[in-house]
């Protein structure tokens, strides 16, 4: 579950819902109603009659589903006692620039970034600050952290990271195919250019570098490249989901030499901050999967109708 559109039109109850902003003095107020006008350029209007249906097409689907969202939300808020403070809100906003960035400012630059691209202004904002509260609260009983994902974190965090190339195909005879390729000489990154199915085949395979027990990548990577013996090193083909990959190891980077104990706090939090994240957008998707709201509004209905297939379809696991 994405946070994309996050625009909040419905009015929930005063003790769950998410907090609105004050309108402020002497801003614009559409005087007559659904039909007002909105815009005026030059010698032309824009009324609300005209925009509705484009902005239905352009966001109406998520913004309906955040909509439909908050209001089961707020009853589910209400059931179990949780009523977020502007406290809660502000725990929010720091869990989110912690997760951006170490570095304060850049994470402040960062999250102004987000802002701007993903369009949050202040009403979506403190909506999407709200939503975070209230499935953090939801989902925080149900989280466990296990030693081996606290020595995973540590290790990702501050451990040695080896930097790789990779070369991503369908099979394995392709596989073997490029083996042989490669033993006749041909450069890794160049075969990467011209065969690999993988992102990072624009920059020659080149992938982030990556810890021993980083949980992000896929165990038969990670055991792979970490059995290279030295830069330059290939590996055999690796089976990763439906395909394979071939990795070439490019170089380590020493660890910080920060010892566990010394890390375990933030190892900890890390873990807990993940496994919440991730409870927290799958309990937001099977709320919403089952919903199938009667829509009145023809171009909303379409861009539900469109959204939401597409959104179904997506929740298969993708291959590879």
């Amino acid at each position: 579950m994405t946070h994309a559109a996050l625009a909040i039109a419905c009015a929930l109850s005063a003790q769950a819902a998410p907090p609105q902003p004050e309108q402020r003095p002497g801003a614009p107020r559409s005087a007559d109603g659904a039909a007002g006008i909105v815009a005026v350029w030059q010698q032309q209007t824009v009324t609300w009659d005209r925009i509705r249906p484009v902005l239905a097409e352009l966001a109406g689907s998520e913004a309906l589903a955040e909509v439909l969202l908050d209001e089961m939300l707020a009853e589910r808020a209400r059931a179990r006692g949780i009523a977020p403070d502007e406290s809660a809100l502000e725990h929010e906003e720091r869990t989110l620039l912690e997760f951006l960035d170490e570095d304060p400012d850049r994470a402040r630059r960062l999250m102004d970034d987000v802002r701007v691209r993903q369009g949050l202004g202040p009403v979506r904002w403190r909506a999407l600050l709200w939503r975070n509260a209230v499935l953090r609260a939801l989902v925080a009983p149900d989280v466990q952290v296990a030693e081996s994902q606290v020595v995973a974190a540590h290790d990702a965090a501050h451990g040695p990271r080896r930097r790789a190339r990779v070369i991503a195909v369908p099979d394995l005879r392709t596989a073997q195919a490029v083996t042989v390729r490669l033993g006749g000489g041909e450069p890794f990154d160049a075969l990467a250019v011209e065969l690999s199915t993988d992102g990072s085949a624009s920059r020659g395979g080149l992938v982030p570098a990556t810890s021993r027990l980083d949980p992000k990548v896929p165990s038969g990577m990670r055991e792979a490249l970490w059995a290279l013996a030295k830069p330059g090193d290939v590996s055999p083909p690796v089976m990763v989901g439906t395909g394979y990959l071939l990795i070439r190891l490019e170089r380590e980077d020493p660890g910080d030499g920060t010892t566990l104990e010394a890390g375990r706090e933030r190892a900890v939090r890390a873990v807990r901050l993940a496994q919440e994240r991730a409870r927290m957008d799958q309990l937001a998707l099977d709320m919403l999967r089952p919903v199938k709201p009667t829509v009145f509004d023809d171009s909303l209905a379409d861009s539900w109708n469109r959204v939401r297939t597409g959104a179904t379809r997506s929740d298969r696991p993708p291959p590879g």
